[in-house]
């Protein structure tokens, strides 16, 4: 129904019914379940999220399937992080130094974790360091807590976005962060990564200029245009056709696999998809192909 909409469309007509969004996410989820059967893909190892995009009204709709299932969010957890260094930025509660600004860059570009580590303290005003005790811990977690209480008050469902990515594990106080049994690790939906994305290319969330900051590391080469890192070329990117701009954070582990993309189509029409999928990481075509599902429903590749 959207494609043959979108197929007709100009940039001046109003943005699609979030209920007909919410239909594509749904055809997307039970597509990948019949194509990928052979792996026991089941719907409720996804997250859906479509959003799309009025520049000049600087408003969206959305529409998801399944989009309210918070899951473990991998490194997309960056994109929160994120946004919350360039409030502190702006607001002037951190300075933009040489050394922090390399953090941030590699923490997206790159997807480091070792550069993440050093963004969340500073933006939190925390450390890792050996175990505390639990009036010192209860303190220290107050602090790291500071990027869920941001999103809060800006009306975002719960989350839980206080714990850095690692490659091993955490130790210390950090291991202690997560409670006993890992009930406080990072945690959120893909409505929110799409929402939050939606608001960085609307320039919506702290100010225009601290939105173009957030753009001009989040911004990928496709495979079409040319040399395409890892985070374009296996995961949305990979589906889209030459013309198109892509900004995006992807993240995956041995359990979860996901990516959160800001499409500009070849006609300017512009959408955010979140996909989010859980149990199928080494399934490595299914983000490319959920996403190629909602964006061919939408009209935007060509």
């Amino acid at each position: 129904m959207i494609g043959i909409l979108a197929a007709t469309v100009t940039l001046n007509v109003a943005l699609p019914d979030g209920r007909d969004l919410a239909l594509l996410a749904r055809k997307a989820a039970d597509a990948a379940v019949a194509k990928y059967a052979d792996k026991k893909l089941k719907a409720e190892q996804l997250g859906l999220t479509v959003i799309a995009l009025d520049r000049v009204r600087r408003e969206y709709v959305s529409g998801s399937f399944r989009g309210d299932q918070a899951m473990y969010p991998a490194s997309v957890v960056k994109l929160l992080y994120l946004a919350y260094a360039a409030q502190q930025l702006e607001e002037r509660k951190i300075k933009l130094t040489p050394e922090l600004e390399r953090g941030i860059k590699d923490m997206i570009v790159d997807s480091s974790n070792d550069a993440t580590a050093l963004v969340l303290d500073t933006i939190t005003e925390t450390t890792g360091g050996p175990e505390l005790s639990p009036k010192e811990l209860q303190r220290w977690m107050e602090r790291r807590r500071a990027v869920n209480r941001w999103f809060g008050s800006l009306g975002y469902p719960p989350l839980n976005a206080n714990q850095k990515t690692w490659n091993e594990g955490p130790y210390g106080r950090e291991r202690q962060g997560y409670g006993p049994n890992f009930e406080y690790r990072n945690s959120f939906s893909s409505d929110t990564a799409a929402r939050l994305m939606a608001e960085i290319a609307l320039d919506r969330i702290v100010s225009p200029a601290q939105c173009e900051f957030m753009r001009k590391y989040l911004s990928r080469t496709i495979p079409a245009e040319g040399k395409a890192d890892y985070q374009s070329a296996s995961f949305t990117g990979k589906v889209l056709p030459k013309g198109s701009r892509l900004w995006s954070k992807a993240g995956y582990t041995s359990t979860v696999r996901h990516d959160v993309a800001y499409v500009r189509a070849i006609d300017g029409r512009e959408f955010v998809i979140a996909v989010f999928t859980q149990g199928q990481s080494d399934n490595t075509d299914l983000v490319p192909f959920l996403a190629r599902e909602l964006l061919t429903g939408l009209g935007a590749l060509g």
